[in-house]
């Protein structure tokens, strides 16, 4: 009797071992979940509705995916990995693994109820999920600049921040462009990636477009339009911005006739005319002039300052050199300025000093004595 109950041990122990892994894959169905963290969402007919699926096991459990409730020419795909998938393979770590339901365009407006069954383990979940039809449920997209406008001079660079926010279902990828008045240089380029074209806005996401607006130097003063455009399929939004020109701020400094040189006496004073020009676009006020003579130099000018000089105009300033009594014949240099806060201009003035005149008289004088004093001494020596 013993050695047969032995033996029925013997017999039961490798079918208990043979059944143990069997044993060990059985998930009880309370233990195997299956969740969206947004169950319920709204969309216009025509577009994809997508739930992001967290499936869940206790140990590695192979988990067969099935839908139900989906109406007459709906569509519900399950995805993961990049493909298609009629399961999954599920753990403490979920998987990646969405839930695709595209809506037909002619779908009626509503609410539609559908359900997702996992199976796996010995056991079942199922999770209820809800797409909300709607023609306002598609969301929009919009291009938002920082500042509505700028202001700058002529030939310098307004720079705008420009969001662009993606509120539909799809991500979406947008071809950017920009215009101008005739003359600008306007570019559109996403923040992130300095020379691209393109930019990639993911559902719900939004991106920064820089956009730099550069006007021509000789650009008048005023305002002006530029645009930015974000071009998707079936997407197409823009935004307006304004730029001021305030007007560019020039000044050149020359004398009347262009040379860059002049005479002056060593005994005296001599004028020299100088011509301010305002070479920008816009008005400027308080400009000064100054000189810096050699030493010992004295530079005035009949006009010490210039109250204010319209774009394009020009005005004559006389300034009056008088050298030092130490200056010897020979060149110097003196640098005028035109200063003001918009501007500056300098020119430097090839100054040669002549000779002063007295010395000519008396050169002069000195050889008249000469052949005076040699007329006498022939005619004294002449007679002997």
């Amino acid at each position: 009797m013993r050695s047969t109950r032995r033996l029925a041990s013997l017999v039961a122990l490798p079918l208990v071992l043979l059944s143990l892994p069997a044993l060990a894959q059985e998930v009880p169905p309370d233990q195997l979940s299956v969740s969206a963290p947004y169950p319920r969402v709204a969309v216009e007919a025509g577009d994809q509705a997508s739930f992001d699926l967290t499936i869940t096991a206790p140990e590695p459990t192979e988990v067969a995916l099935a839908a139900t409730g989906l109406p007459d020419g709906w569509l519900g795909t399950f995805r993961g990995g990049g493909f298609e998938v009629d399961g999954v393979t599920a753990g403490p770590t979920a998987p990646e693994v969405s839930f695709d339901v595209t809506v037909p365009v002619d779908a009626t407006e509503g609410t539609y109820d559908l359900e997702v069954t996992a199976t796996g383990g010995g056991g079942s979940t199922e999770l209820a999920l809800q797409v909300r039809v709607s023609a306002q449920a598609g969301g929009e997209v919009t291009l938002t600049p920082d500042f509505p406008g700028l202001r700058t001079p002529a030939g310098e660079a307004a720079t705008f921040s420009v969001e662009l926010r993606n509120d539909t279902p799809s991500d979406l990828q947008f071809e950017l462009d920009s215009a101008g008045p005739a003359g600008w240089e306007v570019t559109a380029q996403p923040s992130t990636e300095a020379q691209a074209s393109t930019i990639q806005v993911d559902s719900g996401s939004t991106a920064t477009i820089n956009v730099s607006a550069t006007s021509p130097v000789r650009a008048e003063s005023g305002q002006y339009r530029i645009s930015v455009q974000a071009t998707a399929p079936e997407v197409d939004v823009s935004a307006e911005m304004i730029v001021e020109i305030v007007g560019s701020f020039s000044l050149d400094l020359t004398t009347v006739d262009q040379r860059l040189s002049t005479d002056v006496s060593a005994d005296g004073s001599s004028d020299l005319e100088l011509v301010v020009t305002n070479t920008g676009t816009a008005p400027i006020q308080g400009i000064e002039m100054s000189s810096t003579p050699p030493s010992g130099w004295d530079v005035t000018f009949a006009e010490p300052g210039i109250a204010e000089l319209g774009a394009g105009q020009s005005v004559n300033v006389l300034a009056t050199i008088t050298p030092s009594d130490q200056a010897i014949a020979g060149d110097y240099v003196i640098a005028f300025s035109a200063v003001s806060e918009q501007a500056r201009s300098e020119v430097d003035i090839r100054t040669t000093v002549n000779p002063s005149a007295l010395w000519g008289f008396v050169g002069i004088g000195l050889i008249a004595l000469t052949l005076a004093g040699l007329a006498l001494v022939f005619r004294r020596f002449g007679r002997r």
